[in-house]
């Protein structure tokens, strides 16, 4: 089960042979990465995640790796949470620009109910390919591994291969979509699609909805992790969210952490407002967004949640509990700059 996860900065480009350059890949470092527990099954259905737009004339993301002096915290008395908010989302955004230069394994597990009446769990590993194709930015995502036992050589070469077909339907589609007429693609923190249909169904979750189309208040200073924290109150989004996907979003409430240094948010938690979705709620979490972050600065998304059980009128038919989980982000720069030549350059 191969999917193209969507790229940034799509445009025509001539039909690729890229089935070649999959296979090519597949003998890569990524065979030794993960070795995996005990999974029960895999699942049945395979969510999109969609990477942002690079912004045009936007700032790099600039790293700091130093320790930071407490002194440099914001004073909170005198905080413009508009501007850190407009800061979070434009700083965030480009510095998920760079994930295309990383690979990584993605976790996806999920748990519902099926006609039994039974929660069933469901869990798969998947392995991230990110490409450059004539400066086009993009990830191949792989089966590797589902019911606790990693893919046989033969099925791992068959999945690559169907990733690698994948690639080419995607840039004919590209093709196709590449006029004036096309709307741009939205500049966000990567999201996550789950349960998306051809008839609408399903949600969008990530973290620049909420930046966009929410109001926030209530700072204050809270630890996360080993470092220092702006939390803030999901006050309100109510009338800024017209899209049948987001519109769950105007009966949220929750907090999200922001970094002050980076301007990045390390987290964000919402859960339903109303008693009648606050009683049908089946854990202790209903969205988390998660980030960690590297040792070069960089921040990564690290799990993604929605646990939806029981929630379907809410979240636009869904009606389970979903997770992504990335790790093992390793940096490499895969471009194709002939259509008979890969190279695969290792950054330190």
């Amino acid at each position: 089960m191969s999917r193209v996860i969507e790229y940034c900065n799509s445009s025509q480009s001539p039909a690729l042979k890229l089935r070649q350059l999959f296979k090519t890949l597949a003998f890569v470092g990524l065979l030794g990465l993960l070795h995996l527990t005990a999974y029960p099954q895999t699942i049945s259905e395979v969510p999109q995640q969609e990477q942002p737009v690079e912004p045009k004339g936007q700032v790099s993301y600039l790293f700091r790796t130093a320790a930071v002096d407490v002194a440099r915290l914001p004073d909170l008395s005198s905080l413009d949470i508009p501007l850190l908010i407009r800061d979070s989302d434009r700083v965030g955004t480009a510095m998920h620009l760079r994930l295309p230069e990383y690979t990584y394994i993605q976790t996806r597990l999920s748990r519902e109910f099926n006609d039994r009446g039974k929660l069933v769990e469901h869990k798969s590993a998947f392995e991230a390919y990110p490409l450059k194709v004539f400066g086009n930015h993009r990830h191949v995502i792989s089966l590797i591994s589902e019911d606790g036992v990693p893919l046989s050589p033969r099925r791992l070469n068959e999945e690559r291969l169907e990733a690698a077909k994948e690639i080419e339907a995607a840039e004919r589609e590209a093709a196709l979509q590449a006029d004036a007429s096309s709307p741009a693609r939205p500049e966000r923190y990567v999201t996550a699609g789950i349960g998306l249909s051809q008839a609408g169904d399903g949600v969008w979750v990530g973290v620049s909805q909420f930046l966009q189309k929410c109001s926030f208040n209530a700072p204050r200073y809270d630890r996360l992790g080993d470092r220092d924290m702006i939390a803030l109150n999901i006050h309100s989004c109510k009338g800024n969210t017209g899209a049948p996907r987001e519109l769950y979003m105007a009966k949220m409430t929750g907090v999200i952490w922001i970094d002050p240094i980076d301007k990045v948010v390390a987290r964000l938690e919402a859960w339903p407002q109303t008693v009648k979705h606050q009683l049908k709620f089946s854990g202790s979490e209903t969205i988390v967004y998660e980030q960690m972050r590297l040792q070069n600065g960089l921040w990564v998304p690290k799990r993604i949640r929605l646990n939806a059980i029981g929630m379907a009128d809410l979240f636009n038919g869904i009606d389970r509990d979903m997770t992504f989980e990335f790790g093992i982000y390793q940096h490499y720069n895969t471009e194709v700059e002939d259509l008979q030549q890969v190279t695969l350059k290792s950054k330190p």
